[in-house]
């Protein structure tokens, strides 16, 4: 029996630095990578991660603030998804990441981490919580893990 490729990679687009996570092949655990660097080489970058990964679908999250209303960081976001989109034919989908940041400094703070060793650690361990709470809707919907 032939195994689907349910993987996933997420993006957590900020200006310095853009957290990545990717989710195993059945699409039943999200994981923080190495984040790369915001600017203009992070498109190249972003593509070299989806050549690696081969995912079948791409998450960006977009910070919107706590009402739900577009930030600045919201539409670059989403203009970073855009320039994505272009060069690659992977379906992309944007989802909501309030308060994963939050909830990524304390468990990064709960395994000892001080502020400056989290640093480099944050943004891909925000894009593990989204891409993890999409991929459990994934499985809800489905009804099952498979």
């Amino acid at each position: 029996m032939t195994r689907v490729n349910q993987r996933r990679i997420a993006f957590d687009v900020g200006t310095v630095r853009i957290g990545v996570a990717t989710c195993d092949i059945d699409a039943i655990l999200a994981s923080p990578q190495n984040a790369i660097a915001g600017g203009e080489q992070s498109i190249p970058a972003a593509i070299a991660l989806l050549r690696e990964y081969e995912p079948c679908e791409v998450v960006v999250g977009l910070p919107s603030n706590l009402k739900g209303h577009d930030t600045v960081s919201t539409e670059n976001a989403r203009e970073w998804a855009r320039q994505l989109a272009l060069v690659t034919s992977i379906p992309l989908i944007l989802i909501d990441e309030r308060l994963t940041t939050v909830q990524a400094t304390g468990a990064l703070r709960a395994s000892g981490l001080n502020s400056k060793e989290m640093r480099g650690r944050l943004d891909s361990a925000s894009a593990a919580i989204f891409l993890q709470t999409y991929i459990d809707g994934l499985a809800q919907a489905k009804g099952s893990y498979q």
